[in-house]
Order: structure tokens, then C-alpha cells, then sequence
């Protein structure tokens, strides 16, 4: 077994979360959600144009889709349908969280670590997916997307959560699994570790000499 990445919680005054594909297991749904839509219209969408918008603000992915949407099918009509089978699920069924999630959270929050929620998901859905999986009341601060003039990777909502938080950037870590929300936290001066959900960091990316680890139980906190 490869030794697990330690991570000394005293050497960081705050730890920054993304929550689609880092905390929950949400993206994969998101995906099945947008294909059985699109299917409606008799049409399978490219996963090379839709992995694009992870990341990043609804209105911004939605604009990223739409221009490599086949122009014969109505967009907004699939768009509408996506919606209501994702709210659904998000509404009615487990939302899972990813591995080793529960237990990191529940161990830093014990020991009294500030902890923070950065996504480009609005705040009514965020925090309902937070409440959902029983977690939202590990963090002191939940930041969204609708709240920032600029979306991951720009550096805003890093810079936000962590002036927020009272801590200054550089004392504080990060966890994202995208690359944009990965440029997003080393851009405002956040160390950050990635932890890869659907798509593996480009070799852009990847010169930024970061960790880059599977899963959270690949992490031991001391």
C-alpha cells in the first residue's frame, strides 16, 4: 500500500473545499442527468464539450454547452429538461458523498480547524446539498458562485472565503478536483491539493507541481 499524504493540520490556519466532484459525488449525476435529457431530443452529447463547464458558473458552462450544441436541437428546451431531472434527484434520492469525506470533515472539525465550502454552485443549492448529506454544519462559511463577479479559475472566490474567514491566503489549503478550480486557489496564493473526480489534471496543470491524489482516503491528518 503507497504511504498516504500527511497533512498537518497546525501548519494551516483554514482548509477550503470545492463541493461538486470533491465533496460529493455529484458530477457523475450531473452528466447522467444532461445525457437523459438530450436523449429526449434523440441526441448524445459529447463528453469533451461538457467536461469544459466543470468548474465553473451555471451561466457560463450553460454558454460553453449551448455553442457546441448541435444547432438542430433546442437547446433551452433540454436545458429545462436537465434541470428538473437533476433538482429531482437532488431533491429525492441519496446524494452520495465521496470517499473519505465524512471522516476528514468530522476530524477537523473536532479539532476546532476552520473550514470553508468555495463552489461555482449557487448558494439555495449549495447549501441544500450540504444540508442533504448531513455536512453543512462543519463549515463555518459557505461561498458560491452567484456571490463572485468571476468565476473559477479566477482567483475571486478563494481571495473571498479566505478574507471571510480572517485568514490570509497563504495560511490557508485547498481541495478541488477540477483543473479550473485548481488555478482557481494557486492563483490567489492557496496551497491546494487536487483529488481527481471525472477528469484527470492536464499536463498544464500539472507543471504547477501540485499533490495530486485519488481519494481522501489517501490523506492522513495528524
Amino acid at each position: 500500500m503507497a504511504d498516504k499524504l500527511i497533512i498537518k493540520i497546525k501548519q494551516h490556519e483554514a482548509f477550503i473545499f470545492d463541493m461538486d466532484g470533491l465533496l460529493l459525488d455529484t458530477e457523475k449525476i450531473c452528466w447522467e442527468c444532461f445525457r437523459k435529457a438530450c436523449s429526449e431530443f434523440s441526441y448524445e452529447p459529447e463528453f469533451e464539450i461538457y467536461k469544459k463547464c466543470i468548474g465553473r458558473k451555471p451561466e457560463e458552462g450553460n454558454l460553453i454547452l449551448k455553442q457546441g450544441f448541435d444547432p438542430f436541437i433546442p437547446f433551452n428546451d433540454a436545458h429545462i429538461k436537465w434541470n428538473e431531472f437533476y433538482l429531482n434527484y437532488i431533491d429525492h434520492e441519496t446524494i452520495p458523498l465521496k470517499p473519505g469525506v465524512y471522516s476528514v470533515l468530522n476530524f477537523l472539525h473536532r479539532n476546532n480547524a476552520k473550514l470553508a465550502v468555495a463552489t461555482s454552485t449557487e448558494k439555495y443549492l449549495a447549501l441544500k446539498k450540504l444540508t442533504r448529506t448531513g455536512i453543512i454544519d462543519f463549515f463555518d462559511l459557505v461561498v458560491t458562485g452567484d456571490q463572485v463577479k468571476h468565476s473559477k479559475p479566477d482567483p475571486e472566490i478563494y481571495l473571498m472565503a479566505a478574507e471571510q474567514l480572517g485568514v490570509q491566503p497563504e495560511n490557508c489549503l485547498a481541495f478541488e478536483d477540477s483543473d479550473s478550480g485548481v488555478r482557481s486557489a494557486y492563483s490567489a496564493g492557496i496551497k491546494v491539493i487536487q483529488i481527481i473526480d471525472l477528469i484527470e489534471p492536464s499536463d498544464e496543470v500539472r507543471k504547477l507541481n501540485h499533490k495530486i491524489i485519488n481519494s481522501f482516503d489517501e490523506t492522513s491528518f495528524e
